[in-house]
C-alpha cells in the first residue's frame, strides 16, 4: 500500500517519465519546505483523480477495435468513413465515447498544470518556484498544443470542401490523438510542436509589416522549416500568405490592413509596436508573467474563429489559420506518398 504522503503514478497513467519527474520534484520541494502541508496533499489528490480518469478512459473499447452488437458492426474503416462525411455541427455526435473522454483528459491535464503553477508560487515563493515553473509550463504548453491540434484536425475532418482522402487522413490522426492516454503532439506531428514552441519566443517588431524579421526569428528559435516552406512555396496562395502574417504578428488581417492604411496616410516607414498594442498575444509569450494557457488559446482561437467566420460568410481574407493550411498540405503530401 502506498504511504499517504507519497505520489503514486500508475503504469498506464497519463504522465510520461519527464512529467512524472517534474511533478515529483515539485512535490518533494513542497514537502521539504513544509512537511505535511495541504499543498502537497492537494497535489497528491489531484494526481489520483487524473489517474482515475485515465483508467476510466482505458476501460472503454479502443477506437481501433471492431465492435459488434446485433446486426451492427463498427470497425476503423467504417468509423473513419462516417466521421469524414460528417460536418462540424454533428461531428462529435459520431465520435466514440473513448475519443470524447480523450479530449476531456487533455483538458484535465491542462488544468492540473495550471494548478501546479499556482501551488508552486504559493508554497515555495516566486523565486524558489521559478526553476520548477520552467518545466511545468513546458508540459502545460505541450498539453495545449495537443488540444489545439485536435481542434485543427476536427476542422479539417469536417470540411466538405477538402478532398475526402485528406479528410480521412485527418480523422485517423485525430483518433490517434484521442485514443492514447499519454499522447502528445510530438508523437504524431512534431512539425506543429516545434513551430509553436518557437513562436512562443518570437518578439514581434512590426517594421514594414512584411513579417521578414519575425520569420527569421521563428526559424532561429527552432521552428520546423517545413512549416515555413509550405507557406512560402512558389505556388502559395494570397490567403496562405495572409494567414502566415497573422501567425507572425498575432493580429488579424483586417487589423493589419488598417495599420497599413495608417502607414500610407501618415507616410510612416515602419509600424511601431504601439500600433500592435491590441495583439491577443504578448510580443513574446515567455516575457509575460500571466497564464500561458490563456495566451496560447487566445493566440490560436482568435485566428481560428476569424478564419471560420470568413469561410462561412464568404468574406475576404484567409479562410483558415496558417497551421491549418500547413496541416492540409502535410496530409496531402502523405496521401501522395502512399499512392506512390
Amino acid at each position: 500500500m502506498t504511504p499517504p504522503d507519497v505520489l503514486n503514478f500508475i503504469e498506464a497513467g497519463p504522465f510520461d517519465r519527464k512529467e512524472q519527474a517534474t511533478i515529483q520534484g515539485l512535490h518533494d520541494a513542497i514537502e521539504a519546505k513544509n512537511p505535511g502541508s495541504h499543498f502537497a496533499a492537494t497535489l497528491r489528490r489531484n494526481v489520483v483523480l487524473i489517474s482515475e480518469l485515465s483508467e476510466l478512459l482505458s476501460r472503454y473499447p479502443s477506437v481501433f477495435d471492431t465492435q459488434s452488437l446485433g446486426k451492427r458492426q463498427r470497425n476503423l474503416d467504417s468509423l473513419i468513413d462516417m466521421l469524414s462525411r460528417a460536418n462540424l455541427s454533428n461531428f462529435e455526435v459520431f465520435l466514440p465515447t473513448r475519443a470524447l473522454l480523450g479530449r476531456t483528459l487533455i483538458m484535465a491535464e491542462m488544468n492540473f498544470y495550471r494548478f501546479l503553477r499556482y501551488i508552486a508560487n504559493e508554497a515555495l515563493g516566486e523565486e524558489a518556484a521559478a526553476a520548477h515553473l520552467v518545466r511545468t509550463d513546458l508540459h502545460l504548453c505541450h498539453c495545449i498544443y495537443t488540444r489545439l491540434a485536435g481542434d485543427l484536425l476536427t476542422s479539417i475532418s469536417s470540411d466538405s470542401s477538402i478532398a475526402l482522402e485528406i479528410r480521412k487522413r485527418a480523422v485517423l490522426s485525430l483518433l490517434h490523438v484521442r485514443e492514447q492516454i499519454a499522447v502528445r503532439i510530438a508523437n504524431f506531428m512534431p512539425l506543429l510542436q516545434a513551430t509553436w514552441d518557437a513562436r512562443r519566443n518570437v518578439v514581434v517588431t512590426g517594421g514594414t509589416l512584411m513579417g521578414t524579421a519575425e520569420m527569421f526569428q521563428l526559424l532561429e528559435r527552432g521552428c520546423d522549416s517545413r512549416f515555413v516552406d509550405l507557406l512560402v512555396r512558389p505556388d502559395h496562395t494570397a490567403n496562405e500568405a495572409a494567414a502566415f502574417r497573422e501567425f507572425l504578428f498575432a493580429v488579424s488581417t483586417e487589423q493589419l490592413e488598417q495599420l497599413e492604411q495608417k502607414q500610407v496616410a501618415t507616410n510612416m516607414q515602419s509600424a511601431s509596436m504601439e500600433g500592435l498594442s491590441h495583439m491577443p498575444m504578448p510580443p513574446s509569450l515567455d516575457e509575460t508573467s500571466g497564464d500561458p494557457t490563456l495566451a496560447m488559446f487566445e493566440f490560436f482561437l482568435s485566428r481560428h474563429l476569424a478564419a471560420a467566420a470568413r469561410r462561412q460568410g464568404a468574406l475576404p481574407g484567409p479562410k483558415r489559420t496558417a497551421e491549418e493550411y500547413v496541416m492540409i498540405q502535410f496530409l496531402r503530401s502523405q496521401d501522395e506518398l502512399s499512392r506512390g
